[in-house]
């Protein structure tokens, strides 16, 4: 520990570029994760909000909700599921202070719609819950807004958080207000995970089937394509930061080979160069990793509420111990470097 410390100061320009870039490589990589999971809620978090685990949709729509109808067949289905919730859907655009905006209306239920963050759930045919995102387009709870090119009105009863279907903001209102809307369907039938065991009895009825929620959320075509290529960046950037740490190290150890040699001649052990190394591994990863999530906290408090960006601590966690790991990674040529030195060789001996 005193000899990491000490190599540590003497070096210390050295030492705060190689912190700087892994510095910049965390807070990039924790950047487009957060970049990824915000576009991910925004495609599936209204889905997630229902908390069902599967669903009877239409056959032959590509799993998507926007386009399935089962009104046809909802007393046959409604026969077996006794206890499922149904989704209706509509697309529309309301007329808000500033601008319209292109909505996914869905009905309330009791069991599965998402908790108000402020004001309450409508309980009438002419309230709405809203997206909170919609306050940065001048809504405010108590106001009243309308569909576009039409006379239907709504009041602001209150916001949810941030719950969109496909990147379009989810509004709620009753079924009573799903009434007053044109171009409405019932999507789905949604039920919880202990009604799986009926999926071959719907599966009978005709042009009917029953999936999973995760099925629902990968219907959802820019989910995909959003998701795999951030992904991909990611995986990258912990295999350049990896590169970068490596060649640092083997570097700096070429460079130090005489005076490790001196200290192998004078008894010094492997395992405490090797422990030198290490210890300056973590100091130096550990540095980087905490000021880049200590910046992403302080962004998340002034990106607008209009990005898609979301900070999932558990997953700044897993990211966080995964450059640890790949900063041990990038140390092994080191540390194989370090045994290898030959104490006469190092110091030009015979």
């Amino acid at each position: 520990m005193k000899l990491a410390l000490k190599e540590l100061k003497f070096y210390k320009f050295k030492y705060v570029l190689v912190t700087l870039i892994l510095f910049l490589l965390a807070f990039l990589v924790l950047f487009i994760s957060a970049l990824a999971q915000g576009l991910a809620k925004e495609n599936v978090s209204g889905v997630e909000a229902w908390n069902q685990k599967y669903f009877i949709i239409s056959e032959g729509v590509d799993d998507s909700l926007t386009q399935s109808n089962i009104g046809d067949q909802l007393d046959q289905i409604e026969e077996i599921t006794n206890d499922g919730h149904k989704i209706q859907f509509s697309r529309n655009s309301l007329s808000t202070p500033d601008s319209n905006i292109d909505m996914v209306f869905t009905n309330t239920d009791e069991n599965i719609v998402p908790q108000a963050d402020s004001g309450r759930l409508p309980e009438t045919a002419n309230e709405i819950l809203l997206n909170y995102k919609l306050t940065d387009e001048g809504c405010s709870i108590g106001d009243t807004i309308e569909l576009k090119d039409t006379d239907v009105t709504y009041e602001i009863t209150g916001f949810t958080d941030d719950i969109m279907y496909a990147h379009t903001s989810m509004a709620y209102v009753t079924a009573d207000g799903m009434d007053r809307l044109d171009r409405t369907s019932i999507a789905a039938v949604a039920l919880p995970e202990s009604m799986g065991g009926i999926s071959d009895d719907i599966n009978e009825i005709e042009d009917i089937k029953m999936v999973s929620e995760d099925d629902i959320m990968q219907a959802i075509p820019s989910y995909q394509a959003e998701q795999q290529p951030l992904n991909l960046m990611i995986v990258f950037l912990f295999i350049i930061s990896a590169i970068v740490l490596s060649a640092f190290f083997y570097v700096i150890t070429i460079q130090k080979s005489s005076q490790l040699g001196i200290l192998k001649a004078i008894g010094t052990k492997n395992s405490e160069l090797v422990k030198a190394i290490l210890v300056q591994v973590i100091l130096i990863t550990l540095i980087g990793v905490i000021l880049s999530v200590a910046i992403m906290f302080g962004l998340n408090t002034v990106i607008p509420v209009s990005m898609p960006f979301y900070l999932n601590t558990s997953l700044m966690m897993v990211v966080s111990g995964l450059f640890l790991v790949v900063a041990f990674l990038g140390a092994i040529l080191s540390l194989v470097r370090i045994v290898k030195i030959d104490p006469l060789d190092a110091i030009g001996g015979e």
